[in-house]
C-alpha cells in the first residue's frame, strides 16, 4: 500500500513527498496546453451558419453536437469537483482534478463563443431535455455518480473514505471507468474528432472543429490520467475487482454504445454526409470502447468494432493553414515548448520565423537564456506506460490513440 493511500488516511494538505509523481507531471503537462476560445477565428462558421445554400442537414448536425457537448461539459466538471474531488485524499491527485474542472469549465466557454458568434438561438441549451437520446446519457451518468454521492454524505456524518465498504469501493471504480474511459473516452472523444471534422474535411464550419481539436487534446490527457488512476485503485484496492464488477462494466459499456447510436441517429435524421454515415460512427465508437477498457486491463465486449476514419489522426496535428501575420503556436504550448505552425517539417524554427534573429542578434551570447530542461517527471509516466503495453501493440494503435501520446513526446 503507498504511503499515502487514495482514499487515505493521509493529510490531504501535504504535497510533498510525493507518491504519485505521475498526477503531478500529468497536470504539469496540461498546464502547458494553455489556449483560449478567441484565438480561433470564427468569421467563417457565421458566413457558413447564415448562408441559405448550406445544405439544412449540415445545420442540424452542427446544432446537435454541440448541443450535447455543451451539456456533458458542463456535467463532467461538476462531478468531478462534487465527487472525486472530495473522495481522492493524496493532495497531487486533488491537484489534477482541480485542474480537469477549469479545463471543463474553458471548453464550455469555448461552445459558447460558437454559439454566441454563430447567433445560435438560445434554445440549443434545452436540447438536451427534448432529445431522448441525449437526455438518456445525461441521467445515465448522474445515475452512476449517485453511490458515490452517498458515501461522500457518510463521509460528511463522520466516517472517513478508507472505511468504505466493497460495495462502495466497487461503485467509486464503476464510476471511475464510465466518466474517464466512456464518458471522455468514448462519448466526448468520437464527438469531438468525428462528424464535425468531417464538415470541416467538406470545407464547412472550420473554426467550430478546430476549437474541437483544442478540446479533445486536453480530453486525452484526462483520459490518460483516468487510466493511471483506474490501474492505481486496482492496485490498492484489489477486492472491488468481482466478477460482479466485471458484469455492471460490460452493461454499462453496452448500453453507452447503445444511446450513442440512438444519438447519432437524431444527428443524422435527415440522412448521412458525403464521408461519415451512423453505422460506421457506431463501429468506432465501439472500437474505442475496446480500446479504452483493454488500457487498464478489462474485458473488451465488442467483436464487430473497426474504426473506420483514420484520418481523426490529422485532426489533433492541429495543422492549420496560415500565412505569416496569422501564425499561432502549433501546440499552445507555453515557455520554451512553442513552435510554429507554418514551419516545414525538418527546418529549423530560425529560419521560418524572422523574428527569432531579431530579438537576440545584437545580444551577448552569455544573455541568451539556456533552453529549458524536460520536466522530469514525464520519466515516470513512461515508466508506468512503457511503449512495449501488450494491449497498444497487440492492436497496432497509432501514437495518436494512445491518451497519453502527448505526455510521451
Amino acid at each position: 500500500m503507498s504511503a499515502k493511500p487514495l482514499l487515505g488516511p493521509c493529510d490531504s494538505y501535504q504535497l510533498e513527498p510525493f507518491a504519485y509523481e505521475w498526477a503531478w507531471a500529468m497536470a504539469r503537462a496540461q498546464e502547458n496546453n494553455n489556449w483560449a476560445p478567441e484565438e480561433i477565428a470564427v468569421a467563417p462558421d457565421v458566413a457558413d451558419y447564415k448562408n441559405p445554400a448550406v445544405d439544412p442537414k449540415f445545420k442540424h448536425l452542427f446544432e446537435s453536437v454541440m448541443a450535447q457537448l455543451t451539456t456533458f461539459d458542463i456535467e463532467r466538471g461538476d462531478d468531478a469537483a462534487e465527487t472525486f474531488l472530495s473522495v481522492f485524499q493524496p493532495a497531487e491527485i486533488r491537484h489534477f482534478f482541480k485542474r480537469l474542472v477549469w479545463e471543463e469549465g474553458l471548453h464550455t466557454r469555448s461552445y459558447r463563443y460558437v454559439i454566441e458568434n454563430l447567433g445560435i438561438p438560445l434554445s440549443i441549451y434545452d436540447t438536451w431535455k427534448t432529445v431522448p437520446a441525449m437526455k438518456e446519457r445525461v441521467e445515465m451518468a448522474q445515475k452512476l455518480s449517485e453511490p458515490v454521492l452517498q458515501t461522500i454524505k457518510r463521509q460528511i456524518e463522520g466516517r472517513p473514505y478508507h472505511e468504505m465498504s466493497i460495495a462502495e469501493k466497487q461503485a467509486l471504480l464503476r464510476s471511475l471507468v464510465f466518466w474517464f474511459l466512456i464518458f471522455e473516452g468514448v462519448w466526448f472523444w468520437v464527438s469531438l474528432l468525428g462528424p464535425i471534422q468531417q464538415l470541416s474535411r467538406l470545407g464547412f464550419f472550420k473554426g467550430g472543429a478546430e476549437q474541437f481539436s483544442y478540446i479533445a487534446r486536453d480530453e486525452s490527457n484526462h483520459i490518460g490520467f483516468g487510466v493511471a488512476l483506474i490501474r492505481e485503485f486496482m492496485a490498492q484496492y484489489p477486492e472491488a475487482l468481482t466478477e460482479e464488477l466485471l458484469a455492471d462494466i460490460d452493461r454499462d459499456t453496452r448500453r453507452a454504445i447503445e444511446l450513442e447510436q440512438g444519438y447519432i441517429s437524431y444527428c443524422f435524421k435527415d440522412g448521412p454526409i458525403l464521408g461519415y454515415s451512423s453505422p460506421d460512427h457506431v463501429a468506432t465508437t465501439k472500437f474505442f470502447a475496446n480500446m479504452r477498457l483493454g488500457s487498464v486491463g478489462l474485458p473488451q465486449p465488442f467483436e464487430d468494432a473497426y474504426h473506420a476514419f483514420p484520418w481523426m489522426s490529422e485532426q489533433m496535428e492541429l495543422k492549420k493553414e496560415k500565412n505569416f501575420f496569422e501564425t499561432r503556436v502549433t501546440e499552445y504550448q507555453a515557455g520554451g515548448a512553442l513552435s510554429f505552425d507554418d514551419q516545414e517539417e525538418g527546418s529549423s524554427t530560425e529560419q521560418q520565423n524572422p523574428y527569432a534573429t531579431c530579438f537576440t542578434a545584437n545580444k551577448p551570447a552569455a544573455e541568451t537564456p539556456p533552453p529549458l530542461a524536460p520536466v522530469a517527471d514525464k520519466q515516470l509516466v513512461e515508466e508506468l506506460f512503457p511503449e512495449e503495453d501488450p494491449y497498444f501493440g497487440r492492436h497496432q494503435q497509432p501514437e495518436w490513440d494512445d491518451p497519453l501520446a502527448g505526455l510521451k513526446r
